[in-house]
This record gives structure tokens, C-alpha cells and sequence, in this order.
């Protein structure tokens, strides 16, 4: 229970199970995972798949269940205080880039506008080609260092008419924007993440606080507003990203 609950069990016989729906799992719906390895490696003349181990052993199902479940305390959440917006949730490719994995993150988060994090050229590419086939509404929010190539990627993804947040996390950053979006005839949708003074003591501990590599300081998010008011783009600055360390 402190460990795999509601998902992961042990049944009656010993072997580890999978319930796919947590909570609503039925009895009849959970899983053996003993059987299901003896199926894929057992020979093909007796009803197997023949397939070498190791194996790897995806439950899609999971993944939607832990999506609705993360929107719905949300969705609760934003009702019992009224507030007057609603939650968008975004994927980090960099946690997973498996393609079966981000594909159905885009797929199962559709319905609520669920969208993908990117912090590289190979990941913004990656969730490009994925969000290509969900919900338009959904982010793809481009955090991470940025050289002319990946702000390129970015406002080519806006144009492809995607919901692209490029968020600057060092102040250089902007002049790039604002060349290449003038360059290429893009309205961009920007973000900044800001540096926090606070500090913690986790195992990142070392890199929050004044130490952080990346985020922008009081004084550069105001030299940051203060240039894209000059450039008459104020208006794409729509987004405020922060966290600790």
C-alpha cells in the first residue's frame, strides 16, 4: 500500500498484479503479470508469443487514469474555491520521451486541453509532431536554454497553428524573439521564468535560491517588460513560470 497503491498489487497466489482503473478496477479487469509474461515468452507451439526477455509492459490505461485524476482534483478543487478559469495541465517530455507514452498523454488529455513541456530542439520536435494530432488548445511550452534555431522551431510550431508559450529564462533570450519573429512574420506567446530568492534544502538544494541557473531577477523581468513595450509587444507576454530550485 505504500508503494503501488491503487494500481500495483499482490494477489492470492503470490504474483504481482495490475488493476488499470485503480480504484474502479473490477475484479474480473486486474492484471496477473506472471501469466502475462509466461503468455509473451512461452513457445509459439503451445499458445505463446515466443518473445525473448526482458520485456517491457505498458498499461495505457494507467496513464488515462492518472490524467483524469490529476484534472478532476482540479476541476473540484476550482469549484469549491469559484475561481474563475480553468487548469491546463502540461507533460514534461524530458520525464519520459517514449513515443507510445507521449502520444497517449496527447490522446487521453485532449478532452481537457492537456499539453506538453519542451526543453530541447529533439523535444520540441517530438511534441510538435504529437500535438499536431490533439486538441489545439493544448500548450506546448518551450522552456529550457534557446539558441536561434530552437525560437525558430517555436514560431514555426505557432504558425502550424499550435498553442506555443515561448518562456525566456535568461534575458538574452528576448532579443532572439523578437529578431526572428519580426523575421518570420510570427506573433509569439511569451513566458518568463522567474529567479526566487527562496532556498531549500532537497537534493537540488544547491541550485535554488540566488544560485539557480536559470530564471530572470526583479530587476531583468523589468528591463524585460520595458523592451517589449518599446518593440509595441507587450502584449505577448502572457505567462509567468517559476518553482523552487
Amino acid at each position: 500500500d505504500g508503494w503501488g497503491a491503487p494500481y500495483f498489487s499482490v494477489n492470492g497466489s503470490g504474483n504481482m498484479t495490475v488493476r488499470p482503473y485503480g480504484t474502479a478496477t473490477l475484479p474480473h479487469q486486474e492484471i496477473d503479470l506472471l501469466k502475462i509474461v509466461k503468455k509473451a515468452s512461452g513457445p509459439i507451439s503451445s499458445g505463446g508469443l515466443g518473445l525473448q526477455l526482458p520485456l517491457i509492459v505498458r498499461f495505457p490505461d494507467v496513464l488515462k487514469n492518472r490524467l483524469e485524476s490529476l484534472q478532476s482534483a482540479f476541476d473540484c478543487a476550482i469549484q469549491s474555491q469559484g475561481y474563475g478559469s480553468h487548469y491546463q495541465g502540461v507533460y514534461p517530455v524530458k520525464c519520459n520521451q517514449d513515443r507510445f507514452v507521449v502520444e497517449d498523454i496527447v490522446k487521453f488529455g485532449s478532452p481537457f486541453r492537456f499539453g506538453l513541456e519542451a526543453g530541447s530542439k529533439p523535444e520540441i520536435l517530438l511534441a510538435m509532431s504529437c500535438l499536431c494530432k490533439g486538441n489545439r488548445d493544448a500548450f506546448l511550452v518551450c522552456n529550457g536554454f534557446k539558441d536561434a534555431e530552437y525560437i525558430s522551431l517555436a514560431l514555426i510550431a505557432r504558425k502550424l497553428a499550435l498553442n506555443t508559450v515561448i518562456v525566456l529564462e535568461q534575458e538574452e533570450e528576448l532579443d532572439l524573439v523578437i529578431d526572428l519573429s519580426k523575421a518570420l512574420f510570427v506573433r509569439p506567446v511569451i513566458g518568463m521564468r522567474a529567479k526566487l530568492r527562496t532556498k531549500h534544502s532537497g537534493h537540488f538544494g544547491s541550485t535554488s535560491g540566488e544560485k539557480g541557473k536559470f530564471g530572470l531577477t526583479t530587476t531583468q523581468i523589468l528591463r524585460v517588460v520595458r523592451k517589449l513595450k518599446q518593440a509595441d509587444m507587450l502584449d505577448c507576454l502572457q505567462l509567468l513560470h517559476f518553482h523552487i530550485g
